[in-house]
């Protein structure tokens, strides 16, 4: 990848600052796996985040705070596989229940007591399985985050920015905007990271995708942010602001 000029990595994190990353970011908070056309201004907030990789970044102690968010992230993930097998296997549970059941009381030959067998059991639903595991993964972490996979490696981005790890950061915006479609500010920063390479084709890409989001946004807190973004995005494909 073409390698940036400390002006231009001074410029990007000095976006950040200026546009206001993390109280941005709270408008750009969604539950993992939610759909992606849910509009912004029905999502709910959450509390902000307070643990030892938010508070390296607002010390500015950017390695750490890469490094913390990383981990955060793997920990989130952890979390949704655990929740999302849980889930199957109760699925599977309840299925496997059903079905005892319905071939015990056609079996002409077995008893009544083997044809209720299975229908006197509370099988667990996915939704009880689910809030087992919710209940068990709630956990006082006090330095880990292991949750919104999406914010976490947004954030590590924004730290990999100030180290200078252009080609880290990129990565870290991309898996971001996988994990949590509405992320509008780690798109903008694509754009702008592959305008500078020569991409011009991603960049557009990355302003459609901007553009999506804000027609989702309606009234939301976060329009005028996500203007501001599309707007300079645009002139610097156009090539009406130098990004050099």
């Amino acid at each position: 990848m073409h390698k940036f000029s400390n002006r231009f990595l001074s410029m990007l994190a000095l976006t950040t600052i200026v546009c206001g990353a993390v109280p941005t970011i709270a408008a750009q908070e969604t539950e993992e796996g939610q759909s992606e056309e849910r509009v912004l201004d029905t999502v709910q907030v959450q509390g902000v985040q307070n643990d030892a990789a938010m508070a390296a970044f607002r010390a500015g102690d950017y390695e750490t705070a890469e490094v913390e968010f990383l981990d955060n992230a793997m920990c989130a993930l952890r979390r949704e596989r655990n929740l999302t097998n849980s889930i199957e296997s109760a699925q599977l549970g309840a299925l496997r229940a059903e079905s005892f059941a319905s071939g015990g009381a056609v079996d002409s030959g077995g008893s009544s007591q083997g044809a209720t067998a299975g229908t006197n059991q509370q099988p667990i639903t996915g939704l009880a399985a689910g809030d087992a595991v919710a209940a068990r993964n709630i956990q006082n972490t006090y330095d880990r985050t292991c949750e919104m996979r999406g914010r976490q490696l947004y954030f590590a981005g924004l730290s990999q920015i100030q180290l200078g790890k252009t080609d880290e950061a990129l990565r870290s915006f991309e898996r971001a905007t996988v994990a949590s479609k509405i992320l509008y500010d780690a798109h903008y920063k694509i754009g702008l990271i592959k305008l500078l390479s020569g991409d011009e084709g991603t960049a557009k890409s990355e302003l459609k995708k901007i553009e999506g989001i804000l027609k989702r946004c309606r009234n939301c807190d976060a329009k005028q942010e996500i203007v501001d973004r599309r707007d300079h995005l645009s002139k610097a494909i156009n090539g009406e602001v130098s990004l050099q």
